[in-house]
């Protein structure tokens, strides 16, 4: 994802050498949270276990779309334990992909996102 790269170091001997910072470590939890979100062809079992790592996740983040992507994810828990169809579904994962990326781009709930987003001017 755009914000789960590694900070460097150039050490004295002129290495360079990752570093790993709670930040980019977060980062990279959710990018990889992002990118099982669009995997597709997973069995119902699989995608409910990606939903409810995402749920969790974004349970800690106390704003009005981590509200808003719980009820989008809790109800397509309920229409996949319904046994709806994948074509069913489709716009309402696409709406919980966009409402994530949204929180991953939000600097409160990823803080490496604050190196990629540009400042509005005043």
């Amino acid at each position: 994802m755009f914000c789960s790269f590694m900070s460097s170091l150039t050490i004295r001997s002129g290495t360079v050498k990752e570093v790993i910072t709670p930040e980019n470590s977060r980062a990279k939890e959710l990018s990889e949270l992002y990118h099982g979100l669009n995997l597709s062809n997973l069995r119902v079992d699989e995608r409910l276990d990606v939903l409810l790592h995402v749920k969790w996740t974004v349970k800690e983040f106390e704003t009005k779309l981590a509200k808003e992507l719980i009820e989008l994810i809790d109800r397509e828990a309920d229409l996949l334990n319904r046994g709806r169809k994948e074509k069913a579904l489709e716009g309402l994962r696409k709406r919980i992909t966009r409402c994530f990326l949204q929180i991953l781009r939000d600097p409160r709930c990823n803080p490496e996102a604050e190196r990629l987003v540009k400042p509005v001017p005043i």
